[in-house]
């Protein structure tokens, strides 16, 4: 900052400081609707099914840099609209240009503070994510494998892509009443019912569970030949949960949102080179790789924006700021979550960048307007 006047020093430090301040309170705020509607997911799914406390703990801590890097861009935007929205109706605009600086020396911080939160949000978002992502799952994973009731609920049936559970009474560890249709092997359709059925644990990774059917009976069908049935009995038979019938993300390493833009953008370069990943899929990661980087630096954009709102010449206060704010964050997420479900919709053939970066693009086209209108007046 050589160069510049003890009051264009002091001015820069006020606004900043003032302009963080509200960053933080706003930061705050999303931060707790966030962390409670997290609460409110594992309340739903996993605390109702008495999953150990110190699990929990660790869920919610793994997932705190997702909240982060959502919170910060979206809390850039409201902080900032509320900020100046009090410059303006404070009429600090006015005794700022009476100690002679322009109106403009003020977007120094503005931008200063959307750096500051992108490169944050970049850093949460690239670094921080992939890897609480992983242990997430771990931990989602030793809750399934050593807690049954989280897969299999009393008087409920399950589906997956190979199987269906129909359960009875759970009770320590023992299901009452369980029946398993199978048809995982191809023209074929297995009926394996059990009247009582102890749940273990198992000490292979790829395995959540160990179901010990005693007394079992079994119906195999050829779907091929009606006329061709077996029916077996036995005294018990252990039938194995797999991890990638239950939920493939326990045992996937390698997913987009598991890996940094580095590696991200290596595994694309070779999946384009191998030339046997699905357009689909290839895009999917495509997309991923923009999210990194478009949702971050979001957070730049937005409070260009909030300054040009600030000089459109129209006195708005705190509220209001919040309010505004509050509207675009909305439209903003709404762009952004439907552009990305329209990417992972099959048979359509949407560019993942594109969609990523098309709210970005609609806020800096605002920016302009909103600029533009303010010079021609």
């Amino acid at each position: 900052m050589r160069g510049l006047s003890f009051n264009h020093k002091t001015i820069f430090v006020y606004v900043f400081k003032e302009l963080l301040l509200y960053f933080i309170v706003s930061f705050l705020f999303f931060f707790f609707i966030f962390f409670v509607n997290q609460i409110l997911l594992m309340a739903e799914e996993i605390l109702s099914k008495k999953a150990p406390t110190k699990d929990v703990l660790l869920l919610l801590f793994y997932s705190l840099p997702f909240i982060i890097a959502t919170t910060a861009p979206y809390a850039a935007l409201i902080g900032t609209l509320m900020c100046l929205g009090r410059f303006s109706a404070d009429h600090e605009f006015i005794s700022m240009n009476a100690l002679g600086i322009s109106t403009s020396f003020i977007l120094i911080p503005v931008f200063a503070l959307g750096v500051f939160v992108s490169v944050g949000s970049f850093i949460t978002n690239d670094i921080l994510i992939p890897r609480g992502t992983i242990k997430f799952n771990e931990v989602l994973y030793n809750i399934a494998s050593s807690t049954p009731a989280l897969e299999l609920e009393s008087y409920s049936v399950k589906r997956n892509e190979n199987s269906i559970v129909v359960s009875g009474l759970i009770k320590d560890n023992s299901i009452h009443d369980l029946l398993i249709i199978d048809s995982s092997q191809r023209g074929a359709k297995r009926f394996l019912s059990s009247s009582k059925t102890d749940v273990k644990k198992s000490n292979d990774r790829s395995i959540i569970m160990q179901l010990e059917m005693l007394n079992p009976r079994l119906l195999n069908l050829d779907l091929n030949n009606r006329s061709k049935f077996d029916v077996v009995y036995g005294e018990s038979i252990t039938y194995n949960v797999l991890a990638k019938d239950v939920a493939p993300k326990f045992i996937s390493s390698a997913g987009p949102d598991k890996m940094t833009s580095y590696d991200l953008i290596k595994d694309i370069k070779q999946k384009k080179e191998a030339g046997d990943t699905s357009p689909r899929l290839l895009n999917i990661y495509i997309m991923e790789l923009h999210r990194k980087f478009s949702v971050p630096f979001g957070a730049f954009f937005f409070v260009l924006l909030a300054f040009a709102i600030s000089r459109a010449g129209k006195t708005y206060d705190q509220s209001t700021g919040f309010i505004v704010g509050l509207l675009i964050s909305v439209a903003y997420w709404a762009f952004l979550i439907g552009g990305q479900m329209l990417c992972l919709e099959s048979g359509l053939n949407i560019n993942g960048a594109l969609v990523m970066w098309f709210p970005n693009v609609l806020l800096v086209i605002c920016t302009a307007v909103i600029a533009i209108k303010r010079l021609l007046k």
